[in-house]
């Protein structure tokens, strides 16, 4: 399945002409978004994944506040004196985090991360288009519109 999960991202890359980073963001965003819907609440997860081997592990996030500041978001923050019980030398807008177990990739699974990795590429293909673009200039091109988003 990793080794799966790699070659899965080269072909990608190489199709649309993205970075390979860029997918490999895609995947992680994608997994962190599967594994978010096995907690209730708006938890913080994410997803680090090896670039070498394909695997990865994720994680579930809490930021660290003041202790004046009180919590907006309880599943995603944890106030400073809590955090310093786990952790003595952390400080104000770092991040706690606890390992969780991956979530399966089923078929279900596989359809929400399709739709994110998808999302991800079309918004790096504008992003890459639009700066083609800008580095020209102020300059007035002919040309025929193929497609229109």
């Amino acid at each position: 399945m990793n080794r799966e999960l790699l070659m899965l991202v080269e072909a990608i890359s190489r199709e649309k002409n993205v970075e390979r980073d860029v997918v490999l963001g895609a995947v992680e965003a994608a997994l962190a978004q599967a594994t978010k819907k096995l907690y209730p609440g708006e938890v913080d997860i994410r997803v680090a994944l090896d670039r070498d081997s394909g695997n990865y592990e994720t994680f579930r996030r809490w930021h660290v506040v003041p202790d004046e500041a009180g919590l907006q978001l309880p599943d995603q923050e944890i106030l400073l004196f809590e955090a310093k019980e786990q952790i003595a030398d952390i400080e104000v807008d770092e991040y706690i985090e606890e390992s969780v177990e991956s979530v399966p990739i089923g078929r279900i699974g596989a359809m929400a991360a399709k739709q994110v990795i998808l999302q991800k590429i079309r918004d790096a293909e504008r992003e890459m288009l639009l700066n083609e673009f800008m580095s020209r200039g102020d300059n007035i091109f002919v040309g025929t519109v193929k497609r229109m988003d």
